[in-house]
């Protein structure tokens, strides 16, 4: 197969656009904070900022995903137009959250993650199940002696009864032959169970030094940031890295390991490798490249033809196969032994329609997911972005919510109904006792509001309703005529249904010598986490129909992308195997 990019252009590109970086400690203008929710001031929400949006070809749905290293890590759902519909921070506590996203679970849909404590490059815990009020309704763990699951994979399968979740299992190894000869070395196997969800008994399991030899690893030990040296337990050679794995209907299983650069489909009687494609032994024939990938699945498959995707990393931070990271499509011929590039789905300007930046380069995460609609929708890992194409590449939908120093595993697009166990949150707000009462209402993870109903009275017993105004986003304002004492909202849906009443709560009043400071809507903050020019800088956009993104464009949107690591050095292909070229 020809490399995607000769050497005198790689060489030429990786001469104009590679930059120095230094990781910068994270503020408030890289990891942007959404304004404050006053109805909710214990919620800092990631900023989710659009870039681009093209209303009439976005798929429908909400946003999932799981960003760390930020204010709140943990769980969070979207709408297409950045408005926070939900946030699980407190459901996460101090485990880290990734793969969030809709799953099927005893007959109907439920939301899945993973949660675990975090090591360098896998972690150790186990799987969640959440119903649609976000209530836990299970916990799934590996099991027959291995470690707990790792974060790579929690993936449901046959209408959920079984759960498909990957394993890092350090073992002692003999690794003489990679100059560790010094005494016995370690070894990190990559593993995975498919187990029951209702008992979490281990029904099939996989190790990967049953099948594929060390040798066949692009990454020796202590040459890479999760490579491991290999000399204690606790620095594991990491010659496989699985982190991914999905079923076909047929039973058969599809992994993905990044660090031999190789997609294994497996066997479900045996565990033995029915075909392997890329990497140093790949049994097909490839018009495309790919390396360091993550996310692979399956499509759809019949007697002769098995179609994939996956996510092309391409680069791992310090060596790579092309320019950009990308989402693919391929189809794998079983009879003529060919894999062919179906469609690929890059990130030509994440910073929305007039970024001429040229993509993204994830170095370590991110993933594909075709949409219903035929739409594909990507998480860029490393990078804080996600994106959405048609079947045909062309991007619809771009956005992000940090510039460095942030991240995310996976991200996705899912229909859901959730009705949370909690009631309405409400603050309300006047200058003075003659002044209008403006009311800031919200209800974490509510879906199916459509508008609120405003009460207010001069006592907790004595209220009447004063008006209503549709929702908008996650925190709406409104404000009532005549000042209120008490105070409560309704939320309402669209049929015109009562959903849930907040509790009553008195207005907020300032004194007098505080009242000279606030306005009609607000008294200022006093801390330095906000500031009027902050709150404006990282609202997430708010978008009308027709309306012309280029106005969006924010002062440090029109830098290049800062990338987490350098840019990939060119590597050439040589016989059957990628050499890097020397630096």
């Amino acid at each position: 197969m020809a490399p995607r990019y000769t050497l005198v252009s790689l060489i030429l590109a990786l001469s104009t656009n590679l930059q120095d970086f230094v990781y910068a400690q994270a503020t408030n203008e890289t990891v942007p904070i959404a304004a404050p929710f006053l109805s909710r001031p214990d919620i800092d929400s990631i900023a989710l900022n659009i870039t681009r949006h093209n209303d009439s070809l976005i798929s429908p749905g909400y946003i999932f995903m799981a960003p760390y290293q930020v204010a709140q890590a943990g769980p969070y759902l979207f709408d297409n137009s950045g408005n926070l519909v939900w946030t699980g921070f407190s459901i996460s506590g101090p485990a880290s959250s990734h793969d969030f996203r809709v799953c099927e679970w005893n007959g109907s849909d439920h939301l899945c993650m993973y949660q675990g404590n975090q090591a360098l490059g896998y972690a150790r815990g186990h799987g969640i199940i959440m119903d649609n009020q976000f209530q836990i309704v299970k916990s799934v763990q590996t099991g027959g002696g291995l470690p707990p699951a790792d974060q790579h994979d929690f993936n449901t399968v046959n209408n959920g009864n079984q759960a498909l979740m990957t394993i890092f299992h350090p073992l002692q190894y003999d690794l003489t032959a990679y100059n560790i000869s010094n005494g016995q070395g370690y070894i990190m196997e990559g593993a995975f169970q498919e187990v029951d969800t209702m008992t979490s008994k281990v029904l099939f399991e996989w190790r990967s030094l049953d099948h594929v030899d060390p040798s066949e690893s692009f990454v020796l030990p202590n040459t890479t940031d999760v490579s491991g040296d290999g000399l204690t337990k606790d620095t594991p050679w990491d010659y496989f890295h699985i982190n991914a794995v999905d079923k076909s209907i047929d039973g058969d299983y599809l992994i993905s390991s990044r660090h031999t650069e190789t997609l294994y489909k497996i066997n479900s009687t045996d565990g033995s490798i029915i075909w392997q494609l890329g990497g140093k032994n790949s049994d097909f024939k490839q018009d495309f490249n790919f390396s360091y990938q993550h996310d692979v699945r399956f499509l759809s498959e019949n007697s002769t033809t098995t179609i994939i995707s996956f996510f092309d990393n391409a680069y791992n931070g310090f060596n790579g196969s092309a320019l950009f990271s990308e989402g693919k499509v391929v189809a794998i011929n079983n009879s003529t032994m060919n894999a062919t590039l179906l469609q690929a789905f890059p990130n030509p300007a994440p910073f929305g329609p007039n970024d001429t930046s040229g993509g993204l380069v994830s170095a370590s995460q991110g993933n594909l997911q075709m949409l219903p609609n035929g739409n594909a929708f990507l998480g860029w890992g490393s990078n804080a972005f996600i994106s959405e194409s048609t079947a045909d590449g062309t991007p619809v939908l771009s956005a992000y919510f940090a510039t460095t120093g942030a991240l995310h595993y996976r991200a996705y697009k899912f229909n859901f109904t959730s009705y949370p166990t909690d009631v309405p949150a409400l603050y309300t707000y006047a200058q003075n006792d003659s002044a209008p009462t403006v009311y800031y209402a919200s209800w974490n993870g509510a879906t199916e509001v459509a508008s609120w109903a405003y009460y207010g009275g001069s006592s907790a017993t004595d209220m009447k309703k004063l008006g209503t105004s549709p929702k908008n986003g996650f925190e709406t304002v409104a404000t009532q005529a005549g000042y209120q004492n008490f105070t409560m909202v309704e939320a309402v849906a669209s049929n015109g249904t009562g959903l849930a009443n907040s509790s009553v709560i008195s207005t907020f009043v300032p004194g007098a010598q505080l009242s000279a400071k606030c306005n009609s809507m607000q008294c200022p903050m006093t801390g330095k986490h906000f500031s009027d020019s902050t709150v404006i800088l990282n609202q997430p956009q708010r978008l009308t129909k027709g309306q012309d993104l280029s106005a969006l464009s924010r002062s440090y949107k029109t830098r290049r992308p800062p990338y987490p690591v350098p840019l990939p050095r060119p590597r050439s292909r040589s016989g059957a195997r990628w050499s890097e070229f020397p630096s």
